[in-house]
């Protein structure tokens, strides 16, 4: 059965925790060397990550949501980034660009893609939830601290469209890339918006974002929490097996500061 912060998270947040159990489920997938045919409804324990743990994709994302509670964009944009400084012994998995904002190592085979990836649509996606004025402005503000590739502004600025509830961009010519989904946000949001149009719940969401391989944890937190948010009679999320297992006391007070946001806009 869900336990108690499950029961009583606020029904119009679920998209948040989609994204999380989508993060969670994905962290065992990313980036492996063959992925599997098929993809078990249940979380699988991979080396020196705790079951059920999420990873930089949600933290960061929640860090971005908070940072709205400001009054600009250039006031969330700065608060993100104080932020963030602070929560970097809480975070697992770091992409190259945040590691570059923050003054950490980055190696070698990473410094290429600075700026370049989808870690903006990554932690700035939900923010489409919330904004319902200057949203374009707000989320450039928030990708510029991390990311300035006009790229990965310009996706970041759709994928919270999407969450806006904008129509679905037509993406029919895109097939998926046999070696797995990278990094480039272009490609993470063509993925997002194939798995979203071929599933029929949130569960089919999550195995079918894994089954394409490569960024996992980010497309399938993306593509679970796109499906909650957009088509919340049918996403049937609750029902999964496995999100009991999610591990939900990491971040279950910081998801419901940012559910209690959300229902306050809407109230």
């Amino acid at each position: 059965m869900p336990n108690q912060f499950l029961i009583n998270f606020p029904s119009r947040a679920t998209p948040l925790l989609a994204y999380a159990a989508g993060d969670a489920f994905g962290v065992f997938y990313e980036f492996m060397e063959e992925t599997p045919e098929v993809i078990p409804q249940k979380l699988l324990p991979k080396e020196g990550w705790p079951l059920g743990g999420v990873s930089d994709d949600t933290l960061l994302s929640v860090l971005t949501i908070k940072s709205l509670k400001n009054s600009s964009p250039q006031e969330a944009a700065e608060d993100f980034l104080a932020q963030l400084r602070k929560a970097v012994p809480r975070l697992r998995g770091l992409g190259p660009t945040t590691r570059t904002a923050l003054g950490l190592e980055v190696k070698a085979g990473e410094r290429g893609v600075i700026g370049e990836t989808n870690g903006a649509i990554m932690r700035t996606a939900l923010c489409g939830l919330y904004l319902n004025q200057n949203r374009d402005e707000w989320i450039k503000a928030l990708v510029e601290v991390t990311h300035k590739s006009p790229k990965a502004i310009e996706c970041a600025q759709i994928a919270a469209g999407l969450f806006a509830g904008e129509d679905l961009p037509d993406y029919s010519n895109w097939t998926p890339p046999a070696s797995g989904i990278s990094l480039d946000p272009l490609e993470t949001l063509q993925a997002v918006v194939w798995v979203v149009k071929k599933a029929n719940n949130c569960a089919e969401a999550f195995a079918l974002a894994c089954a394409l391989g490569g960024d996992t944890d980010t497309v399938a937190a993306l593509s679970g929490a796109l499906f909650a948010a957009r088509w919340p009679e049918k996403a049937d999320f609750y029902s999964i097996p496995w999100i009991k297992d999610v591990a939900w006391d990491e971040v279950e007070e910081d998801l419901m500061v940012c559910a209690e946001m959300l229902v306050k806009i809407h109230e």
